[in-house]
Parts: C-alpha cells; structure tokens; sequence
C-alpha cells in the first residue's frame, strides 16, 4: 500500500469547512475576539487561513486570485469559507502532481521546498490557526466548537 497525502488533504478541507460554518453562525462579534493580541483576532486568523490556502497552491502551480478580505461581518466570512473550499481543492488536486522542488521567494530570500513539504506545511498550518481562532473564541466567551469533533478520528468515523 502507498500512502499519499490526499487522506490529510481531504481531512483538512473538510475541518475547515465545519469550522468555519460553525464560526459563521455566531454574532458578527466574535471576529473581534483574541486570546493575547488584539490585532490577531478571529477575522484576522480565518482571512490568514484563506489566504495561505491559496499561496500554498500558488507555489505548487495554481494561478488563483489569492486575495482575501478580512472579514468584518459573518456575511464576508461565509464568501471567504467558499473561496477557502476552492483553494482547499485546488491543493488537493495540485498535490497529485509527483514531488520536486519548487523554487519559492520569501522576504526576499530564495528557498527551493519538495512540494510535500508544500502539502505538508498547509495542512499543519490549517490546524495550528483553526485551533487558534477557537482558542480565541473560548477566551472571550464564544463557546461551543469542540475541535476532536473535527480530527482526523471524526472524520474517518464520518466518511469511512
């Protein structure tokens, strides 16, 4: 049996997807909440999850708009969850391609990454900020997002 990445990719969109919704249900208040830093609020964090969605596949080859608005009602969040399921996509589709190197330029400094590196960073990085933006919901009183609802266990027990 190979294993590939596809399993983590398809994992991740879907927890984005539930989280999102999830977030986008409450009031529009809950995009100003933070856990320690007030300008890494919750709009702040889902906008950066969209947005590197996108460059991930940008530096595998995709040429989508990457553009994301940070959010300022639950109305912007529900448009920037639709393009995450787009780039989300895009990556699991991107990540189908054989590894090798990709040549990226990051402040500046040029880095050459194997493409499951790529892959490999967005799905951690998706995790990592969903578990921040519920981190900073639960500080400010917005509960109700249980993130083992959203692991890969959940979503094997889900889909099989």
């Amino acid at each position: 049996m190979t294993l590939t990445m596809e399993r983590l990719l398809e994992h991740m969109l879907w927890a984005n997807q539930e989280v999102f919704k999830l977030i986008s249900q409450m009031p529009d208040s809950a995009l100003h909440a933070f856990a320690t830093d007030s300008e890494w609020n919750v709009a702040e964090i889902l906008a950066h999850i969209a947005g590197a969605s996108g460059g991930y596949g940008n530096a595998l080859g995709s040429d989508q708009n990457r553009e994301i608005i940070r959010p300022n009602a639950m109305g912007d969040l529900v448009i920037i969850k639709e393009k995450l399921f787009t780039f989300d996509t895009q990556l699991l589709k991107l990540a189908k391609d054989s590894d090798g190197e990709v040549k990226l330029i990051r402040d500046g400094i040029t880095k050459y990454w194997k493409r499951s590196t790529i892959v490999s960073q967005a799905v951690h990085h998706a995790t990592e900020h969903r578990a921040q933006a519920v981190c900073a919901l639960e500080a400010r009183g917005f509960k109700g997002i249980k993130l083992d609802d959203f692991d890969v266990w959940a979503f094997e027990t889900h889909f099989g």
